[in-house]
């Protein structure tokens, strides 16, 4: 059970790297979780929580064996790009929809 538990962990949080930058195209709430993960690197040096916590709860983070917390600069990009975009996006398609009357 331990590893089972252990494996699912490392394996959604690969999956969720991958995949949570775009989720935006579906959901506009979820800038806020980028936003929430950008200011978590940007206050813990670009060091992820997620394996800091892998590490402590196994030894371990889904990149391997030892305390591998740094997140890469590509990805710390791609993130924000995304929530750029996104916010960009969001911000003019509701500001057609609810136009501010002066």
């Amino acid at each position: 059970m331990y590893h089972l538990i252990k494996s699912i962990w490392f394996l959604s949080h690969n999956i969720g790297m991958h995949i949570v930058p775009f989720l935006w195209f579906w959901k506009y709430k979820v800038l806020y979780f980028h936003l929430l993960i950008l200011a978590s690197w940007k206050l813990n040096q670009n060091r992820c929580i997620v394996s800091q916590t892998e590490y402590y709860l196994w030894g371990e983070t889904f990149m391997g064996n030892g305390p591998r917390y740094y997140v890469p600069e590509k990805h710390r990009i791609i993130l924000l790009y995304n929530f750029v975009i996104g916010s960009l996006y969001y911000f003019y398609k509701f500001s057609l929809k609810y136009p501010i009357i002066l």
